[in-house]
């Protein structure tokens, strides 16, 4: 038997990935979400008091979502990619695959296949390289055993 050399990363890594990933996407939409609800409301002089209740259910679909969806599809990618020691392919493959799964995920629920909408979804993929990024000191090398008929 002789060892082949992986790319490995231990529990905390990957939450601390995903942690900051996550927060990193919804910091931004919430952003956003001030910019386009916020700004209009303050400026015609209505009550605000909504964007509260607006924020927070952006913060708690947000993580839901990024734990039912993206946790597993993290999990997955990171270990096909554990053959792969160069860890800027892994950053590369971070921004990549997120971007197009939930492009195809959307476009599946009918939200359309436009390439304008890539961009929207970009952002998934962005913050999950950045969130891999953070964790590519992490990473280390192990031997696998692999059997030889």
């Amino acid at each position: 038997m002789s060892g082949q050399q992986r790319a490995v990363l231990d529990a905390s890594s990957f939450i601390k990935g995903w942690l900051i990933a996550t927060t990193l996407w919804v910091g931004a939409m919430l952003i956003v979400a001030l910019f386009v609800l916020g700004v209009p409301t303050v400026r015609d002089g209505e009550d605000a008091g909504y964007l509260w209740g607006a924020g927070l259910s952006l913060a708690f679909y947000g993580y839901g979502i990024a734990l039912v969806f993206a946790a597993p599809l993290a999990w997955v990618l990171a270990y096909l990619l554990r053959p792969v020691l160069e860890q800027w392919i892994h950053i590369v493959a971070f921004f990549v695959v997120p971007t197009l799964a939930f492009w195809a995920v959307a476009g599946l629920l009918g939200f359309g296949w436009h390439p304008g909408w890539l961009g929207l979804w970009a952002t998934v993929g962005a913050a999950s390289a950045i969130g891999r990024w953070s964790i590519r000191k992490d990473a280390r090398v192990s031997e696998a055993e692999v059997a030889h008929p």
